[in-house]
């Protein structure tokens, strides 16, 4: 396979474990911010930051640390490996934030 297929695959592998893990969180952290977030006006902005960071830290580690010129086999764990670190990372910050502030 081309170095291109291999990129599209470790995109791909990035956005379908971001899309799990947010279709699983979505509903709980739109409560949990609307608990939070003194103003109604707040609310859209943070939601909206916290599922592009759940996208874009994924796939920044996927595209990172994934080799292209290695068999598909070994790119999908890498990238699978890379996204799920990513995800774990940037969950970790939001779980991390959203226990340390206090609701208003």
């Amino acid at each position: 396979m081309s170095s291109l297929h291999n990129f599209v695959i470790a995109i791909g592998i990035s956005l379908l474990v971001s899309t799990a893990v947010l279709l699983v969180i979505l509903q709980p952290l739109k409560r949990v911010l609307a608990l939070l977030c003194q103003s109604g006006e707040a609310l859209p902005f943070w939601r909206s930051f916290t599922i592009v960071m759940l996208y874009a830290v994924p796939l920044f580690f996927s595209a990172l640390w994934t080799s292209f010129g290695e068999d598909v086999i070994q790119i999908v764990r890498t990238a699978l490996i890379a996204s799920l670190f990513g995800t774990i990372g940037g969950l970790a910050i939001i779980g991390f934030k959203v226990a340390t502030v206090k609701p208003r």
